[in-house]
């Protein structure tokens, strides 16, 4: 499903737009959280499964990264991506790897709801065997929307004379709070993919912090389209509005081959002409020739 239609539905909002025509400006942190996480083994051992389940109060879509000592990867989908089920959850699982010693995995949950983007970290150990961890629980923490300005817009495919269709395009998200302080940079899974009409309606943009930016990368032209450059859009201090064109594929002809001449080799004769048996109408003549001479010489 289009995850910029499937927001829309999100609780009564506007979508991840919080109003096209003009800007809004996200919330400020609240004793509410945005949303909630859990940590399913707050001290783990190698080899166990690790769960994180995010709860919004809406459709959101997240993002989670788990960085382990300055690694992201140790093993399995730690850097998960994908949008709420119809509970309004994702979860994110995968099995630890190894690590020689006891160490501290940072965990940092980035949600887009419809009213800005809402952040959040915790943490958890990992032990090695030879320092197993004896009682496994959960361990939570909540996130809160990012306490700055936030704004959304909407971008609509425009095609020339001759183009038609649907473009499809995937998304990388850029998001840059307080002069990157607070950062991240993520490509959206195929599934939520964005699909534009040529010359169709605009689709609404997700609501993110001044400075970050989204880029669309066409993966599906219309028909008789040229490919577009990708497209960046960066959010300022008021919506945006932005459009893609699809030019129109040039029309590639095929030259008509030049026939290749024959090349006589220095002898005078053709260097090659198929069937023809050349030792063979040589032996001809020199029969010829002797025949010739034996009639003359009956006559004398």
């Amino acid at each position: 499903m289009n995850v910029f239609k499937r927001l829309l539905a999100a609780g009564g909002a506007a979508g991840l737009l919080v109003g096209v025509g003009g800007a809004t400006q996200a919330f400020a942190t609240t004793a509410t959280p945005s949303f909630t996480a859990e940590i399913a083994i707050a001290c783990a051992n190698v080899g166990d499964t690790q769960k994180i389940t995010v709860v919004t109060p809406s459709d959101a879509v997240v993002h989670i990264e788990v960085t382990i000592g300055t690694s992201t990867a140790n093993g399995g989908t730690q850097n998960g991506t994908g949008v709420t089920d119809a509970n309004h959850t994702f979860i994110d699982q995968w099995n630890l790897g190894t690590v020689s010693a006891n160490t501290t995995a940072t965990v940092r949950v980035w949600a887009l709801e419809a009213g800005g983007v809402a952040a959040g970290n915790g943490t958890f150990q990992i032990h090695p065997q030879a320092t197993a961890c004896q009682t496994p629980f959960a361990s939570r923490f909540n996130g809160d929307v990012i306490d700055t300005g936030q704004f959304g817009g909407s971008v609509k495919k425009t095609c020339d004379a001759g183009v038609s269709g649907t473009a499809v395009f995937a998304a990388t998200i850029h998001i840059k709070a307080y002069s990157t302080q607070l950062a991240t940079t993520f490509a959206l899974p195929a599934s939520l993919s964005l699909s534009l009409q040529c010359n169709g309606d605009s689709k609404q943009l997700p609501t993110l912090p001044t400075t970050s930016s989204i880029v669309l990368h066409e993966s599906t032209l219309p028909t008789g389209a040229a490919a577009a450059a990708d497209t960046t859009i960066t959010i300022g201090n008021a919506a945006v509005t932005a459009t893609i064109n699809n030019a129109k594929a040039a029309v590639v002809t095929t030259p008509t081959p030049t026939p290749t001449a024959i090349v006589l080799p220095a002898t005078g004769q053709p260097a090659s002409t198929p069937g023809v048996p050349w030792p063979a109408l040589a032996l001809f003549g020199l029969f010829a020739i002797a025949g010739a001479g034996l009639v003359l010489r009956r006559r004398s």
